[in-house]
């Protein structure tokens, strides 16, 4: 009876092995895209690195679950993957986009979603990156999705990358400031955007003071919540 007993623990202990080594490969995997990716565009590669990191402290306001955390940060480590598959001039033109090159460039979105179409993740990452320009008033793109039928890590993706978006530089304008992208949010909270998922926000731009804010999220790191590659 004991010889059987330790041999059924040795087979479990074998099948967590193996799952924690197939876990740990996707992990690798993925941070493997997002290194590709900044090869060619480090503007991108750097605004996605920025709103996983605060993604993730905003899924950290809001209670959810290390499997969670883990999925959000992931997810959002590569939203916006599918630019790869846009023009780069298109990516850092400095000037405002015409509607025919902003068309374009919201491919980006299917685009990405296509590049993992076939890969088995045990996280939403595919749907982060589907539906991270989705708004709860049906406004976004690019399925026009509303209220329930948005995840909630597209969401929290959503306001992180909104943030991100107004609060930093960009090729075709200056940085607006964290002020002017919590307001910017904060109005439309409820809205376009997740009401608790802005509230979150705010709790940490407020706990960030007078510090650089994005300074306050990187020593906070955020990603230290999830067990990363």
């Amino acid at each position: 009876m004991t010889r059987t007993v330790r041999s059924l623990e040795k087979t479990q202990q074998a099948l967590e092995e193996a799952l924690r080594q197939a876990r740990h490969a996707l992990i690798q995997t993925i941070h493997t895209i997002s290194a590709i990716a900044s090869r060619s565009d480090r503007y991108t590669a750097l605004h996605q690195e920025q709103v996983a990191a605060l993604a993730t402290g905003i899924g950290r306001r809001l209670g959810l679950e290390a499997h969670h955390l883990e999925g959000l940060y992931l997810g959002a480590l590569v939203h916006d993957i599918g630019k790869i598959a846009v023009p780069a001039e298109l990516i850092s033109k400095p000037g405002k986009l015409t509607p025919e090159e902003y068309s374009l460039v919201k491919t980006h979105v299917r685009a990405g979603v296509d590049m993992l179409e076939n890969v088995s993740l045990p996280w939403p990452v595919q749907l982060i990156i589907g539906q991270h320009h989705e708004r709860l008033d049906g406004s976004g793109y690019p399925l026009g999705l509303s209220g329930a039928a948005i995840g909630i890590e597209a969401r929290i993706s959503a306001v992180a990358d909104v943030f991100e978006a107004i609060c930093q530089p960009r090729p075709y304008r200056e940085a607006r400031g964290c002020a002017e992208a919590l307001a910017e949010l904060e109005r439309g909270a409820g809205i376009a955007y997740d009401r608790e998922a802005v509230d979150a926000l705010g709790s940490l731009v407020r706990e960030a003071g007078s510090q650089d804010f994005w300074t306050y999220i990187d020593s906070a790191d955020f990603s230290s919540t999830v067990i990363l590659a």
